[in-house]
Parts: structure tokens; C-alpha cells; sequence
């Protein structure tokens, strides 16, 4: 049989959603469900799970409330939002029951055939229904149950996979970097600025950072050639010798600001102890963690704060009205690697929805909603009015209102919300600001960083009975990423090669070569 064309539905769901779980750590259940079903007709909706199948049952059958979402039950029926209620037009039916009898078709009935070993006998269910003239929604897990529908639709199903994998080149760090460096001197950008601006974005693709990589280059020449980057800007330093010294970016390129701000920082501290900079007027600096060899290099313990335009939405809100904010701190060791905790006040940065939208990719649902609110895995929804949600709920909030006051108010005269969006706005700086602060141990008596982190380390791993996870501490990810690197080449987009004049061939990373 084909869809009932041109009959009134009998239930229609809209953008269902559903959720379980903490807020701000919530597994989304249902992302975003749509469906109809007329008089007489079998629509099979399947999941790939049960508990996603089983939330759509007690949705419809009054017992569980849905986080989003509206319901219309019976032809005419008007849509509402779905609350723990159950229309009285609408039956749930377990597979092995039969509908209630002596009153007439129901108008709606639900099979359930969540149960395993239910498939033949909700089918049979199904049919009955239907031939009495009912709107049969089957819910099932089984693709064969499915199958004897009129219409199947899958829930949750991200968006069908490439045919084949996106195409990149792959690029040693030393030809990356050179490539990045030629693109920026052919805008007009100064050798040694150049060298600087490429060498903290090659470094996020080495640790596998491509959200905050060579992929930004196309954005930002063309805010260099609109006017929103001065590629000649000299920072300015309105107070320098004081605690805090103050440095105005003048609209240049963010990573020269950010640059001289850590540089400075570090070295202050180191001399008295503690020290704290403030950058105004800057444009986006990249990855936060790029700054960490000047604190290294000092000896010092660094956190850096950012605030960025709006991108990122409340709890449970719909629009972004907030920056995807960042924090990072570093904390050298007297042997090995430091430590480094670099994050977005976002459930992810921005740039790594971005990434997935260079490479033709889904993002999970829950990294991004769409402009009603609605959980979406199209990454393209981020520069159509979507939001990414921030992370862990109103404490997370609370982490990003502790940067803006910090990064925004203190350190730039402003907030998030006035901060002019890079992509939105070329034309413009985006008027950012940064706060650097550093902190010498020697201050605070020497005590045994290197050992108290070991021992704080190790209380982690020691809370996974089964052994811990290969990534289960800040920089591990890091550490891999920068392995593969060295040993694979740095992937590159084609999309990206592509807009930037380089030369590659069309290989997909798996079979290319580092050039």
C-alpha cells in the first residue's frame, strides 16, 4: 500500500523531542520526531534502540512528557504541546493485546512491539486495526516488524554517511606551515606576523584541533581584504609596568596581541610572582593552549581567558545570545610535557561543527540546536540561527558568566553579546578581549607540583575498576594527535586546499601521502 494521499491525518506529531538525564548532561532520547498517520493507514516508526522506541510509547501513551514538541490526535484535532497526558482518541496497544472492542474503530491506535519476539504478532495487531478503519503507528525496533508497514519512518537517523570518505590531502607540519605562511605574505601580510599567525593554527591541526586550524585561513583573509583584520596593526600598550598591564590590539590580527600578552605575562610573574594582562580590541587569537610555551618557558602556572561573539545558547534557550567563551590553563612540569586544560564554555567550540560542515559530515545532536531549540545533527544550521548549547547546564553557565566578567567586563569593557561575529561581520574587528593571568609557584613556597599532579592523576585512573580508558586526562587526546601527525601528515580538506590556491591531489587521507 502507498501513504493515504489526500485523507485528514489521524495523529501527527511534530519535532518531538526527548530527553533523560541531568540537565546539561542529557542523553537525547528522541531528536527532533515527525510524523503523521491517517485513517487506515500503517506508519512504522523504528529506532535503533529500545529505550528511544520505549520514550516514544509512554510520550503517546500519557506517561511521559516530552521536552519539545506538538501533538494533534484525531482529524481536526489541534496541535498541543505533548504533556504526560494521552488523547482519549488514541490507544496504546502492547503486541499480544488486542484493541478494546464495543466501542468502534479507535481513531489512533499505537502497537508496541518494543518487546523482542513481538513481530508477527504486532504485525497481525496492525493489520486488524487498519482494516477498521484505525491510524496505526507501529513502533519497533525490528526492520523486518517495519517492513510490513505502508511507510516506515527512522528515528534518529542522522543523515546518510558520504559514499566514500571526504576528500583531503595530507600535509607534513613543516609544508603546512609553509603553505599557511605563503597564503598570508600573498595577502599582504608581513613575514615574521605571517609566520606567527600560521604557526598557532598549524599547531591546532597537530593536536588535532582542525576546528581552530589552517581551515580559518579562508575566513581570515577575507576579513583581512573587507577591512574586519588589520594585517599591519601594531598593539599598543595603554599600561604596561603596573600588576595588570593593558594592551589594545588595535583590530590587528588576534595572534599578535595574544602573543606579546603572554609573552609578558609570563615573564612579570616569574619576576614578582603574579601578574595579569588584559588584551582589548583584539580578533580571534585561535587556540588557547597555542600561548602555552611561554608560560612553560618561564616556569609559570598560566590561565587564559576569551570571550567571542554570540554562538551559544542558555540552558533549555533556543537563540544564541551568548559567546562560546574559552578557558585555558597551563601548568608546567619539571619533566615531560605540561599540563593543559583547554575547553569552550560551549558543549563543543564552534569551529568543530564548522569542520564537520567542511567535510560533508553530521554532528551529533546534542552539539547543536537549530533556531527553534530543536536538537539537529546539520551542521550547517550553526550559520542559519542555531546555537550550540552550553555545557553542563547552569553550571556551565555559570563558568561562562565567571569569563565574561573575567575575559569580558575587566579586561575589555564589554561582553559576548556585543562582540562583533567574525564570519557575520568581515568588514568589522570583532572587538574582542582576553585576560592573561600567571602565577609563580616559587610564590607560594614551592610546593611539589609535579608530584601532587602524579598523585592527583593517578586518584583518576584509580576510579575505573576495569582500567582506565587511553584517554581519560587533559592532553592525552593531544598526545595522539600529535603522534598520528608526525607519523600520517596533518589532514587537510580538499574544500579548503581548494578555496586557498594550494596544490594537492585528490586523495582521500587514508591513501595520501604527507607532502
Amino acid at each position: 500500500m502507498t501513504e493515504a494521499a489526500g485523507r485528514p491525518p489521524a495523529l501527527s506529531v511534530a519535532d518531538l523531542i526527548v530527553a533523560e538525564g541531568p540537565e546539561g548532561a542529557e542523553r537525547i532520547l528522541i531528536a527532533g520526531l515527525t510524523v503523521s498517520v491517517a485513517a487506515g493507514e500503517i506508519v512504522a516508526v523504528r529506532a535503533d534502540d529500545a529505550a528511544s522506541a520505549q520514550a516514544l510509547v509512554q510520550v503517546l501513551d500519557g506517561r511521559r512528557r516530552a521536552q519539545y514538541g506538538a501533538l494533534a490526535a484525531g482529524t481536526g484535532g489541534r496541535p498541543r504541546r505533548v504533556a504526560p497526558v494521552r488523547p482519549a482518541s488514541v490507544t496504546v496497544v502492547r503486541a499480544g493485546q488486542a484493541p478494546p472492542t464495543g466501542a468502534g474503530p479507535r481513531p489512533v491506535v499505537v502497537v508496541d512491539a518494543t518487546a523482542s519476539d513481538t513481530g508477527a504478532v504486532a504485525t497481525d495487531v496492525a493489520r486488524t486495526a487498519a482494516r477498521e478503519g484505525s491510524g496505526v503507528l507501529l513502533v519497533t525496533t525490528d526492520a523486518d516488524t517495519a517492513a510490513e508497514a505502508d511507510r516506515v519512518v527512522h528515528l534518529n537517523r542522522p543523515p546518510a554517511a558520504p559514499a566514500r570518505a571526504p576528500e583531503q590531502a595530507l600535509f607534513s607540519t613543516a609544508a603546512l606551515t609553509a603553505a599557511a605562511i605563503g597564503s598570508l605574505t600573498s595577502a599582504g601580510v608581513g613575514e615574521e606576523r605571517a609566520a606567527l599567525v600560521a604557526g598557532v593554527l598549524v599547531d591546532a591541526d597537530v593536536r588535532g584541533h582542525f576546528s581552530h586550524g589552517v581551515g580559518l585561513l579562508p575566513m581570515y583573509l577575507d576579513r583581512v581584504e573587507r577591512g574586519g583584520i588589520d594585517p599591519a596593526a601594531e598593539p599598543e600598550w595603554i599600561c604596561e609596568d603596573a600588576p595588570v598591564a593593558v594592551l589594545d590590539a588595535r583590530g590587528g590580527f588576534g595572534q599578535v596581541a595574544a602573543g606579546r600578552a603572554a609573552e609578558h605575562c609570563a615573564r612579570r610573574a616569574a619576576a614578582t610572582g603574579l601578574a595579569a594582562v588584559a588584551v582589548r580590541g583584539n580578533n580571534h587569537v585561535g587556540m588557547l593552549a597555542a600561548y602555552r610555551e611561554h608560560f612553560v618557558r618561564h616556569g609559570v602556572v598560566g590561565l587564559i581567558l576569551n570571550i567571542s561573539g554570540p554562538s551559544v545558547a542558555a540552558p533549555g534557550a533556543g537563540r544564541p545570545t551568548l559567546g562560546n567563551d574559552a578557558v585555558c590553563m597551563v601548568v608546567p612540569r619539571g619533566e615531560g610535557r605540561p599540563l593543559v586544560v583547554d575547553f569552550a564554555t560551549g558543549s563543543v567550540a564552534s569551529g568543530k561543527i564548522r569542520h564537520a560542515a567542511h567535510r560533508g559530515e553530521p554532528v551529533p545532536a546534542t552539539w547543536l540546536v537549530d533556531r527553534r531549540g530543536r536538537p539537529t545533527t546539520d551542521p550547517g544550521e550553526l550559520d542559519r540561527g542555531g546555537a550550540v548549547p552550553v555545557f553542563g547546564g547552569h553550571k556551565g553557565l555559570g563558568v561562562a558568566v565567571i569569563t565574561e566578567v573575567l575575559a569580558g567586563i575587566l579586561a575589555g569593557g564589554t561582553v559576548s553579546p556585543l562582540v562583533h561575529k567574525q564570519r557575520a561581520e568581515p568588514e568589522r574587528s570583532m572587538d574582542c578581549s582576553q585576560l592573561f593571568l600567571a602565577l609563580s609557584p616559587a610564590a607560594f613556597g614551592d610546593p611539589p607540583v609535579d608530584e601532587l599532579l602524579d598523585v592527583l592523576s593517578g586518584a583518576v585512573t584509580a576510579g575505573y575498576p576495569q582500567g582506565a580508558p587511553r584517554v581519560h586526562l587533559p592532553e592525552q587526546q593531544e598526545e595522539l594527535a600529535e603522534a598520528a601527525a608526525l607519523d600520517s601528515g596533518i589532514p587537510v580538506p580538499l574544500t579548503v586546499v581548494e578555496r586557498l590556491g594550494w596544490t594537492a591531489d585528490r586523495t582521500p587521507a587514508a591513501s595520501g601521502g604527507t607532502r
